[in-house]
């Protein structure tokens, strides 16, 4: 490769960690499927670093010329699908080698998925209502969980308040979710609003983020292991002060 080559390589790889990262996969992970990708590209020395908000790298040419950039991480989240599709794209670099044009075409601009919203929504429905019936609601308990589920749904995807800040917008779902609930029980959909009220909780609780945080710190990632941990009991925090706040408020009507 030449030089201008190097730094298109060292560009789109960053570009494609940071979009590792984003999509909430561990950042040893990262470290380790950047590193794979450079020596499959025959640079020597390869020095990455990766927490939850930068992604440092350096390669060394045969000819021993240093490259390093970096790549300020800005979102973050958990999305499994991005990940697959990542690692799908990660799987197709190691096996293929892609010259540097195509290796580009691959991760600026990936063939993506269709999503399916019917599919996502009868999933946010089923989860819900299935949590409220599991932790001893009746049949409309569940029904009144699912209906607000699919409000939920719609406050993920479509009125695009996931793009503030991940504690105020958990908070102001909350919170949301909460007079919801009280609501149903005020018309008479449900009986016992603790039931709808968990069932909606466990589309919100950080499950996944908060074991990630452990595994960061296992593997001795302790920046990023922290960072997301305080990230998953602020977003607790968030939950329960909605819910509280939607309490104090309407309590009165059920």
């Amino acid at each position: 490769m030449n030089d201008r080559e190097c730094e298109l390589f060292l560009e789109n790889l960053l570009e494609f960690g940071s979009k590792y990262v984003s999509s909430g996969t561990q950042v040893k992970r990262v470290e380790d499927s950047l590193i794979k990708i450079c020596k499959i590209y025959g640079f020597e020395h390869i020095e990455i670093y990766a927490v939850t908000s930068l992604i440092v790298a350096t390669i060394k040419t045969k000819e021993g010329k240093h490259f390093t950039q970096s790549v300020r991480v800005t979102k973050g989240g958990t999305d499994l699908g991005s990940s697959e599709e990542l690692n799908n794209i990660f799987k197709y670099i190691c096996k293929n080698k892609p010259n540097i044009e195509e290796l580009d075409r691959l991760i600026n601009h990936p063939k993506k998925s269709k999503p399916k919203p019917f599919i996502k929504c009868i999933g946010y429905m089923l989860a819900a209502g299935s949590f409220a019936v599991f932790f001893g609601g009746n049949i409309y308990d569940g029904l009144a969980a699912a209906l607000i589920g699919v409000f939920i749904y719609f406050m993920d995807y479509h009125f695009r308040l996931r793009n503030i800040n991940n504690i105020v917008y958990t908070f102001t779902a909350s919170f949301l979710a909460g007079v919801l609930a009280i609501l149903c029980m005020y018309i008479g959909i449900g009986s016992n609003i603790d039931k709808v009220m968990i069932g909606d909780i466990m589309l919100f609780i950080p499950g996944l983020l908060l074991v990630n945080s452990i595994q960061e710190m296992f593997n001795k990632d302790i920046v990023a292991g922290l960072y997301k941990f305080i990230e998953a009991l602020l977003t607790a925090v968030a939950i329960a002060g909605g819910y509280a706040m939607s309490m104090l408020m309407l309590g009165g009507l059920i």
